[in-house]
C-alpha cells in the first residue's frame, strides 16, 4: 500500500487511506486500489482511485462495477479537479458538484513580512510574545521516548476534542496523528513548560510537498498560536526545499456558484444545515488569512448514477461513522457542554422561584380532595419546600463551579423522578377524569417534577468544574 502512494500517490489525501477504518480494493495487477468505508447500501472512496493516471478512469469504472455485483452503489469525494478531468476524459458519464475548496501553496514563495499577510503577521506576534514558541518534534523523540512527551501531545488532544460542539467525525477527517510517525512531520506549541498546540503533516508524494492534516490547540491557548504553528512548519518546508503544501480542503467552500444545476444547488443548501455545529465560514476565513496562491475544488463524483439526496446522506454517514445515534447523542451533550454555568444556576434559581407559589396553593387547597388525606398533603408541602431550598443551594455550587454541585444535582434528579412517578400515581388514582383547571392543576403536578427531573439530570452530567491548578 505504501509503495502505491509512494508511486502515485498525487491527490493531499492520498496518504490518509493509511489510517485506520478503511477497506481496501486493489486492481487485479495489484498496481492501483481504491479505499472506501461502507454506508448503508453505498461504498463512499476517498478520493479517484490510487494507480497511474491514465489507469485511473478504467479502475474506477472497476470497481463501480464490482460494487454493483456486491448490491452497492459508489460515489466518490474529495475528487481533485485533475483527477476529475481524467476521470471525465475516461468515462464521460459522469456526474459530479462542488463540495469545498482548498487552498495551496508552493513554500519557496511563501514569506511573512508582505502587505497582504498583515493580519497573519500581528497574529504571530501576537503568540510570540505570550511566550509561545514552537518546535519540530522527529519521529524518533515518540518511538524512543514517547512516555511524556506523547502524553503530553494526547493531552492536547483530548482537550481539543472535549472543546468541539460536534461528535468526533470519521473517515476523511479521522483524527489519527500517530499512525505511520517516520513518514509524518511534528510540530509542538509551548508555553513555558505546558504543550498548548500540535500539528501533524503527511506526505503528499506525487507533488513532493506536505498536507497539514491535525492543526489543533488547546481551548485557553493564546491568540495566534495556530498561526504560529503553520507559520513555521510552512518555513520548515521552504527550507527543506518542498514544492507544495496544503492545509486541505475547507468543506461547503464556494458551494453555488459552480453547482451544475438547481437540483445540486438544491442539495448543497440543504447540507448548510451542518454549519450549526461546524464553523466552515470561519474556518476558510482562517486557511484565507495565509494567503494561499491558489484555491482548488474538491468534488463530489458519481459514475454510476446522478448525484441525489442518498448519495449526499452517505457521505455525510461516513463522517459520522456508523453509529448514527450514539454520534447525535454525543453532539447534543457536548452542545448542552458549552451553557455557561451561570445560565444553569439561573434555570435552577427560576426552578425553585416557581416553585414558592406552587407549594402555597399546595398548602392552600382542600388536602382531602386533592390528596386523600391532610397527611399526605402536608408531606407534599415539606417536599417542595425542601427542593426550593435544595434548588437554590445547588444553583449557587453551579455558578462557583463546585464539584460538589454534580452529586447533589443526581440526589435531586432522583428526589424529582419520585415525585413524578407518585404525582402520577396518585393523579391516576385520585383524578383520572380531571378536566378544565382541574386538569391543568393535575398536568401541571406531573409536569413539573418531569421536567425538573430532566434538567438536574443533565446538570449532573455536564455541569462544568472549576479546573484544577
Amino acid at each position: 500500500m505504501l509503495g502505491l502512494l509512494e508511486r502515485y500517490g498525487v491527490a493531499a489525501t492520498s496518504f490518509q487511506i493509511l489510517e485506520p477504518g478503511y477497506h481496501y480494493w486493489f486492481a487485479p495487477d495489484e498496481e492501483g486500489v481504491v479505499a472506501y468505508v461502507e454506508a448503508g447500501r453505498y461504498r463512499v472512496v476517498a478520493g479517484a482511485p490510487v494507480c497511474t493516471p491514465m489507469a485511473q478512469a478504467s479502475l474506477a469504472v472497476a470497481f463501480v462495477t464490482a460494487s454493483g455485483e456486491a448490491d452497492r452503489r459508489v460515489v466518490f469525494v474529495g475528487v481533485d479537479d485533475a483527477d476529475l478531468r481524467r476521470l471525465q476524459a475516461g468515462i464521460g458519464a459522469l456526474d459530479s458538484v462542488v463540495i469545498g475548496e482548498q487552498p495551496e501553496w508552493c513554500p519557496a514563495d511563501y514569506q511573512l513580512e508582505i502587505p497582504e499577510r498583515r493580519t497573519l503577521r500581528a497574529q504571530v506576534n501576537r503568540a510570540r510574545k505570550k511566550g509561545v514558541r514552537v518546535r519540530r518534534v522527529m519521529p524518533d523523540e515518540l518511538a524512543h521516548a514517547p512516555g511524556a512527551l506523547r502524553a503530553s501531545i494526547e493531552r492536547v488532544l483530548d482537550r481539543w476534542l472535549a472543546s468541539r460542539t460536534a461528535g468526533v467525525l470519521r473517515f476523511m477527517v479521522d483524527l489519527a496523528p500517530f499512525s505511520f510517525p517516520e513518514r509524518r512531520r511534528y510540530y509542538l506549541a509551548e508555553r513555558g513548560d505546558e504543550s498548548i498546540g500540535f500539528l501533524a503533516a503527511v506526505p503528499v508524494y506525487g507533488r513532493d510537498g506536505w498536507f497539514f492534516e491535525d492543526v489543533i490547540r488547546v481551548p485557553d491557548a493564546p491568540n495566534g498560536t495556530a498561526e504560529l504553528l503553520i507559520h513555521t512548519a510552512l518555513l520548515d518546508a521552504k527550507s527543506q526545499g518542498d514544492r507544495f503544501v496544503t492545509l486541505g480542503v475547507s468543506p461547503l467552500a464556494g458551494l453555488e456558484p459552480q453547482a451544475t444545476s438547481r437540483r445540486q444547488r438544491a442539495l448543497l443548501r440543504g447540507a448548510r444545515w451542518l454549519r450549526a455545529l461546524y464553523n466552515f465560514d470561519g474556518l476558510r476565513r482562517f486557511k484565507a488569512r495565509f494567503r494561499p496562491q491558489r484555491w482548488t475544488a474538491a468534488h463530489l463524483v458519481t459514475v454510476d448514477h446522478d448525484i441525489g439526496i442518498s448519495a449526499i446522506w452517505a457521505t455525510t454517514r461516513a463522517f459520522i461513522g456508523p453509529r448514527l445515534g450514539a454520534f447525535i447523542i454525543d453532539t447534543l451533550r457536548r452542545s448542552v457542554a458549552r451553557i455557561p454555568a451561570h445560565r444553569w444556576a439561573l434555570l435552577l434559581s427560576l426552578q425553585a422561584a416557581l416553585l414558592i407559589p406552587w407549594t402555597f396553593m399546595l398548602g392552600w387547597v382542600d388536602g382531602a380532595r386533592w390528596f386523600g388525606d391532610v397527611s399526605i398533603q402536608s408531606a407534599w408541602v415539606i417536599f417542595d419546600l425542601g427542593l426550593c431550598l435544595g434548588l437554590l443551594g445547588l444553583a449557587r455550587l453551579v455558578a462557583r463551579k463546585r464539584p460538589i454541585a454534580r452529586p447533589l444535582s443526581m440526589l435531586l434528579a432522583g428526589a424529582c423522578l419520585a415525585d413524578f412517578i407518585l404525582s402520577m400515581v396518585q393523579a391516576l388514582h385520585l383524578h383520572a377524569d380531571a378536566t378544565g383547571w382541574a386538569g391543568g392543576f393535575v398536568l401541571a403536578g406531573i409536569l413539573g417534577p418531569l421536567v425538573a427531573t430532566a434538567v438536574l439530570a443533565t446538570i449532573a452530567a455536564v455541569a462544568p468544574e472549576e479546573r484544577a491548578r
